[in-house]
């Protein structure tokens, strides 16, 4: 197939597939998702993404009715199914608590549904340049948690498109979050720095590859916020997602910032196509 969708079971291209209409993440948003790309017809970090999945949807007591490696092998089988002259697609996962009468109050007895849809895509190249704005965050308390709930990410993706950006860049006062779509981490006199973890702050699988590879290149790692000053003031600011592994920013609010360690930024982009080609076999495209 060329692409294809899969509902508790059903598998029809993407296109055809319908969902009942009481499903809680029509109604409340009642769900969770994750997002990952394949390579080759091989899934990358899949181990990464189904755990935080898997995770999430514990703690917020959905009963998937399967385990977490009986999850990865249906990631794996319907990769299976992808024609083999598809060379990169991407696979979005959701859970929401399931179907039943709207009602605020969780249904009892019912499993979630899963929903997966797997499209080709051209994969943005690594280490591109892009600029951002600045946005206040005004989103709620359960950003480590991949929610449906991205109102106020998609709103300001639009401000950031409006002001022909490719990013909005969050914060909380002064001090930087997230991305609306991505994380946000900066280089300063050789250190990578990037916000800890938080109830603000989505587990990234990016931020812990930038981690573990900052920690084999011999690159120090600070774990701790900083301000909307500290970053425009960084050598480089670097926004990354599962999709577009590394964005070097390069304005921000229409001012200049960044390029100030092109080596290092060449150094991370590198080892992160060396770590997909090891794990799916397939090349990664560099900018």
């Amino acid at each position: 197939m060329k692409d294809l969708a899969y509902y508790n079971g059903k598998i029809t291209p993407a296109a055809e597939m319908t969902v009942p209409a009481e499903d809680r993440a029509f109604y409340f948003g009642d769900g969770i998702y994750d997002v990952t790309t394949v390579h080759g017809g091989k899934c990358f970090a899949l181990d990464d993404h189904a755990a935080r999945f898997y995770g999430n949807a514990q703690k917020l007591h959905f009963d998937l009715g399967l385990s977490l490696e009986e999850l990865k092998a249906l990631c794996r089988s319907l990769c299976d199914k992808l024609d083999r002259d598809v060379p990169e697609a991407v696979l979005y996962f959701q859970a929401s608590r399931g179907t039943a009468p709207r009602s605020h109050v969780f249904p009892e007895g019912v499993k979630a549904n899963l929903f997966f849809t797997l499209k080709p895509a051209s994969l943005k190249p690594i280490g591109q340049e892009v600029a951002a704005i600045t946005v206040e965050d005004r989103r709620f308390e359960f950003c480590d948690i991949k929610t449906l709930n991205l109102l106020p990410n998609c709103m300001a993706a639009e401000e950031a498109k409006q002001a022909g950006a490719y990013e909005a860049i969050f914060h909380r006062g002064e001090t930087v979050t997230e991305g609306s779509h991505s994380g946000v981490s900066i280089l300063k006199d050789g250190r990578f720095i990037t916000p800890p973890l938080s109830r603000f702050i989505l587990p990234s699988v990016s931020r812990k590859h930038y981690i573990e590879l900052a920690t084999a290149l011999g690159i120090r790692v600070e774990e701790r916020t900083f301000t909307v000053e500290e970053m425009r003031g960084a050598d480089e600011i670097m926004i990354m997602s599962s999709t577009a592994p590394l964005n070097r920013c390069m304005k921000i609010d229409g001012t200049s910032v960044g390029g100030r360690d092109p080596e290092r930024i060449a150094l991370f982009a590198k080892a992160y196509a060396e770590k997909i080609t090891a794990e799916t076999g397939a090349p990664a495209k560099l900018a």
